[in-house]
């Protein structure tokens, strides 16, 4: 029998949006199967917290509410993604009279070796291990399984999900789920994966003090297919930009080259860089050694800036990156439909093509206008959050419903072009 993979790689809080938009066209395209029901999930850094949500039954519609503010007590905060490391840094603060002792001591006695240069870098020891608390993530991902009925617990889990961090203190990779560490929470798992090296602070676990996943490969593909999964699918949010148009946003302005947009731009390229070069690496020694095994990997344009440069922490933005996800996979399976139509039927997968062009197809005339956006990727959103234990024949029932909205809006779109700004309305309620 077959067994299928979801392979969710990392990319922050940005890659986060990015996998919810992806997974939502994951379910636009596929007839009578839903993300939900892949039998593997193996997530790293953004795509553990994610993979964890989806592991445990919480459906894309419902993660995007919760992102754009329409879940309730679920709803995503900013406090919930960076909660300053309030407790480190009062320790390092209490220990900072001493340590600047320490420093005048030893500049005074190597006066002739040392400069102010020097005499600076004696006092990075006073800076936290991260400047956000990783904790946030781990008690938000906690309260969202609480609210939503679900398990904390690897071991009670139906699915099978591996989480994957690295071991700060040996660089070695770490692995959670059935099988290896299933008795950390899955909140802390997760956090543990997705905290990013001097951004947040390091989880410990076990005796073990862990940071992001992705330090060890962006995505553990091999994982998957030791667990049995012969269809993986890999979504990955990571690539670096494309400049070849010579033409970046900044400040109103056009920059001709990355590094015109500072530091921040820099680092975040030489990042993607690096780690998409590890994941094609990777890809490649996979499909080598594991011939028989169908890999499906998903990524956003290289060459769009927004994708790039924006905030995910605003509402249109983050609608905006959840558009790449949602038009990555519509991408992805047009363009190469005849293979993926056939790679997929071999797993009892089939795609409706139809569909998914049309959704593109009306946020493109929409002018990309957030709201339409929201309107495509969330549907019936006026629901509460609610999650796996209902009925099946509700859900396929509500599948339908979302199905006819669409189509509705879609032959709006037909007659009369919407302006941008003018979101769809749907006679479903």
């Amino acid at each position: 029998m077959s067994r299928t993979a979801l392979v969710l790689s990392g990319g922050g809080l940005t890659g986060a949006v990015y996998h919810i938009g992806a997974l939502r066209a994951l379910n636009d395209a596929l007839l009578d199967r839903t993300v939900n029901d892949f039998d593997i999930y193996v997530g790293t850094s953004a795509g553990a917290v994610i993979g964890s949500c989806i592991a445990n039954g919480i459906r894309t519609k419902d993660l995007l509410r919760a992102i754009s503010g329409q879940a309730g007590e679920a709803n995503l905060h900013r406090g919930d993604v960076f909660r300053p490391n309030f407790e480190e840094f009062a320790r390092k603060l209490a220990v900072l009279p001493s340590m600047a002792a320490w420093a005048c001591w030893h500049y005074l006695k190597n006066i002739r070796d040392m400069d102010l240069i020097d005499f600076g870098t004696l006092f990075l020891d006073a800076l936290p291990s991260g400047f956000f608390d990783s904790e946030a993530t781990a008690d938000y991902l906690t309260r969202v399984f609480n609210l939503t009925g679900q398990t904390n617990d690897f071991r009670r889990l139906r699915k099978d999900l591996l989480i994957i961090a690295t071991d700060l203190d040996n660089g070695e990779r770490v692995v959670f789920g059935r099988g290896h560490n299933d008795r950390a929470p899955i909140s802390r798992a997760a956090a543990a994966s997705a905290a990013i090296p001097v951004l947040y602070k390091p989880v410990k676990i076990s005796g073990r003090e862990c940071v992001d996943g992705g330090l060890r490969g962006t995505a553990s593909i091999d994982l998957a297919i030791e667990r049995g999964a012969d269809l993986v699918i890999c979504i990955n949010p990571l690539v670096p930009f494309d400049n070849s148009a010579r033409s970046i946003p900044k400040l109103g302005t056009d920059a001709r080259r990355v590094s015109e947009k500072g530091f921040s731009a820099v680092v975040n390229q030489v990042t993607r860089t690096a780690l998409h070069a590890g994941l094609q690496y990777h890809l490649k020694q996979v499909r080598r050694a594991h011939p028989g095994v169908d890999i499906i990997a998903i990524e956003p344009k290289r060459t769009d800036a927004r994708m790039f440069f924006d905030n995910p922490m605003r509402f249109s933005s983050r609608m905006h990156v959840a558009k790449h996800g949602y038009e990555s996979v519509i991408v992805e399976l047009d363009e190469n439909h005849d293979r993926n139509k056939q790679v997929l039927a071999k797993h009892g997968l089939t795609v409706r093509r139809n569909l998914v062009r049309d959704q593109l197809r009306l946020i493109k005339r929409a002018a990309y206008d957030p709201r339409v956006i929201s309107h495509v990727l969330q549907s019936r959103a006026d629901a509460p959050l609610t999650v796996g234990a209902r009925d099946a024949r509700w859900d396929q029932l509500e599948s339908t419903l979302e199905l006819l909205d669409r189509e509705v809006a879609l032959r709006r779109s037909d007659a009369q072009p919407p302006r941008a700004g003018a979101l769809p309305r749907s006679k479903a309620s």
